[in-house]
């Protein structure tokens, strides 16, 4: 089987649907001949150790300004979008073709490449938008809104199937009317990981951890992320001596939540930039607690990736994020972590104190989320999900 796969973003980049789409592409590449169209490394490509094998990757250009700005972020998506079109519509006859949402418009690209090669056309939503801007306030022309939500209704519409990553925005899709038999539920992954404690101890005296409580987020610290509320956590429980707080990762509201933290004289939070996956591994490994953050409105937009490979580690979280979003499913389900609503710095503060002083078995609900992880998150669980469709598909 031919496979097409267009997104902008995939190894040396280090964002999550690059490696996403890398494992994917590899693992599928192991029966079929896989080809993906991606842009220019650009995400911390530096730093990217992984390169997919057996795959047959075609390049495009793209501008590739600092993505902080909306205008930035634009510009970069419309030149990849039309050098991505171009390179499609050149490469070797697919059988099915697949489009992610990194930029959000690239599922025309698949959807023109599918019609211009006559097969199914396969549309993976790892966000939905234009749903995440007008949540986070970063989208407010009502003609832009309508637009994008009537390319939506087309994409879907024409797809063969469309992939939704967590029970809330299979849900979500259902509401807007794409018909239960289109779509597919198949959540991120990660892979098999191990917190080897003397390594683990090693990273931590590096740290000078030994002492500490370690709360960590790691990850993008962007918008949709709310780190305000962990910073104002933070504030909230500057008291407690052994608690450490740590932002791992770069984004475009990391230097404001630094500047808050300075602003408040917290010394209980270390923000530190963007490492080596393996490197951020870890450091990873080294905390004691996750925080998963969301801001409100985001149900059925948007799953933290990130959670797969804290369950891998055997580690606890905390999520502060909506009632019946996907990441709160799996708490309920497991024991994993604890939920508290979406911007509520005072419940996550006790929720983190709960974990810290021994009142939530930390270990217990790390064991629990390892459990479940084996049983329904591996990447090999995964990307057979991906290989059994498009193999049904293609027909």
């Amino acid at each position: 089987m031919q496979v097409l796969l267009v997104n902008q973003y995939y190894p040396p980049d280090v964002s999550a649907t690059a490696y996403l789409l890398g494992e994917l592409s590899e693992d599928l590449a192991r029966r079929h001949d896989v080809c993906v169209v991606a842009g220019r490394p650009s995400y911390n490509p530096e730093s990217g150790a992984y390169h997919p094998s057996g795959v047959r990757i075609e390049r495009t250009w793209s501008t590739r300004f600092r993505r902080a700005g909306m205008a930035a972020r634009l510009a970069n998506y419309s030149t990849f979008f039309l050098s991505s079109l171009v390179r499609a519509m050149r490469v070797s006859r697919p059988q099915v073709v697949v489009a992610m949402t990194d930029p959000p418009v690239i599922g025309l690209v698949g959807l023109l490449a599918a019609r211009r090669y006559r097969c199914p056309f396969v549309y993976v939503c790892e966000d939905i938008f234009p749903d995440v801007g007008v949540a986070l306030g970063r989208m407010d022309n009502p003609m832009a809104v309508w637009l994008w939500r009537k390319l939506n209704r087309l994409l879907r519409r024409r797809a063969a199937r469309v992939v939704a990553i967590g029970r809330d925005m299979q849900e979500k899709l259902l509401a807007e009317g794409v018909p239960a038999a289109k779509v597919a539920l198949i959540p991120n992954w990660a892979n098999h990981q191990q917190a080897d404690d003397c390594s683990r101890g090693r990273a931590r005296r590096s740290m000078g951890w030994e002492r500490k409580f370690v709360v960590m987020h790691a990850g993008n610290v962007g918008l949709a992320q709310n780190l305000e509320v962990l910073v104002e956590a933070a504030d909230l429980l500057r008291g407690e001596a052994k608690l450490q707080f740590v932002v791992l990762g770069d984004g475009a509201v990391r230097k404001g939540l630094e500047r808050d933290a300075e602003r408040r004289q917290l010394r209980n939070v270390l923000f530190i930039p963007y490492r080596p996956k393996e490197r951020a591994q870890e450091l990873i490994a080294t905390a004691d607690l996750h925080t998963i953050t969301l801001a409100p409105g985001l149900w059925g937009c948007a799953v933290p990736s990130k959670v797969y490979g804290i369950m891998a580690l055997g580690l606890p979280f905390v999520a502060a994020v909506d009632l019946r979003s996907e990441v709160a499913r799996i708490i309920e389900e497991t024991g994993a972590g604890l939920r508290v609503d979406p911007g509520d710095a005072t419940a996550l503060a006790e929720a983190i104190r709960q974990f810290a002083d021994g009142t939530r078995d930390a270990r217990l609900a790390g064991t629990r989320g390892r459990t479940e992880f084996e049983l329904k998150y591996e990447r090999g669980i995964a990307t057979e999900k991906y290989r059994r469709l498009l193999e049904a598909i293609a027909g």
